[in-house]
């Protein structure tokens, strides 16, 4: 059996989110060569999908077990002990949120652009012809996102639900926000922005910063 090479990582992620398994055990599922599946292992590997969970010596061989990992293992670490204190404490509300980030945080790392996208298609739903920044803002704090003030072309987000307190990464967190700015706004405007984060708690602020730019045509 033939896979395009996407298709194939997405066939072994596939299989991995639901059991551990063997290279060997991966190439018969997928009717390929061991050779094949250990390339798109390592591949996957370098791309903090995959690590190995468990190994088992056999005479003089090493079998290796694969299952998929959370990307970047600082913050996750992090957020599953927030969402572990939270549970402890039966707070739902912040059980909720943690979960919501950690998911997003492994979108962010996995596919920073869909998350993007998808924080189009939500704000695209939620934008209204004439809405405008004022408008964006307060729907922003209706929604618990954080405390805003902004311009008509600048959004300033303090307390954001989903990067505030998270460690410095060396890059924005706030991608599916950038995408719901810029889908709000081509809704209410019938026209196309570039919206980009310039401050977040993920490049060392304690707020986000949203520049927003009209895409001439």
């Amino acid at each position: 059996m033939k896979y395009k090479f996407n298709e194939m990582r997405e066939k072994i992620l596939h299989l991995l989110s639901e059991k551990d398994m063997t290279v060997t055990e991966l190439a018969s599922s997928l009717g390929i060569s061991k050779a094949t599946v250990s390339h798109h292992i390592e591949r996957l590997q370098r791309e903090g999908l995959v690590k190995v969970v468990r190994e088992e010596r056999i005479k003089n061989f090493i079998r290796k077990y694969y299952s998929l990992s959370i990307p970047n293992g600082f913050v996750s670490k992090k957020l599953v002990e927030e969402i572990k204190d939270s549970a402890l404490s039966r707070d739902r509300a912040e059980l909720f949120r943690n979960t919501v980030r950690l998911l997003g945080y492994s979108m962010l790392k996995i596919s920073p652009h869909i998350f993007k996208k998808a924080g189009y298609e939500v704000g695209y739903s939620l934008g209204w012809k004439g809405a405008n920044m004022e408008d964006l803002a307060e729907v922003w704090e209706k929604l618990g996102l954080g405390k805003t003030s902004c311009s008509e072309k600048v959004l300033d987000v303090e307390e954001c639900y989903f990067c505030s307190g998270l460690p410095e990464i060396g890059e924005p967190y706030c991608r599916f926000d950038e995408g719901l700015i810029a889908g709000f706004l081509s809704k209410s405007k019938g026209k196309r922005f570039v919206v980009r984060e310039v401050k977040c708690w993920g490049i060392g602020d304690e707020l986000c910063e949203f520049e927003v730019t009209e895409v001439k045509n």
